[in-house]
């Protein structure tokens, strides 16, 4: 099982179990969207995942290199990601806030409207609003560790 370099979206995890398990890719990553949503559990699971993971190169090195070399490689890319939101001007980062802010409404507003439904009853809120607060507070922490 092997991280995937053509199907991923942030580090190719689920690309590449949806490939090892004959599987479509969306299917998985929904599967990491509900195992977030009911305990997160999916945070974890992936970013550990990400980090014991060989991507194909990898495949025959022995398992502590794979993960000294795939953590080496996940803060590089963090690395890049903050360089590049440094150089960004604050047109570029005001527009891009504002984008997050629009996909956090749609979020919340569609827990609500499906909680009201009672369609999330198997979703503990108490986790829910744990996990987004956590996630907040990290955003706010990576923001200023940017500046």
């Amino acid at each position: 099982m092997v991280k995937s370099k053509t199907d991923h979206v942030i580090w190719g995890v689920c690309g590449g179990l949806a490939e090892y398990f004959k599987v479509d890719s969306v299917i998985v990553r929904l599967a990491f969207v509900v195992l977030v949503l009911i305990d997160g559990i999916g945070i974890l699971l992936y970013i550990i995942l990400a980090i014991i993971m060989p991507v194909e190169e990898q495949a025959d090195l022995p398992q502590k290199d794979v993960i000294e070399q795939n953590v080496q490689d996940m803060a590089e890319q963090v690395k890049g990601t903050v360089e590049k939101m440094e150089n960004e001007t604050p047109t570029q980062q005001k527009t891009q806030h504002a984008q997050w802010l629009g996909v956090i409404l749609i979020l919340l507003g569609a827990y609500f409207l499906l909680e009201s439904l009672h369609l999330l009853s198997w979703v503990r809120s108490d986790l829910f609003w744990s996990l987004l607060l956590i996630l907040i507070g990290i955003g706010l922490l990576f923001k200023r560790a940017v500046r």
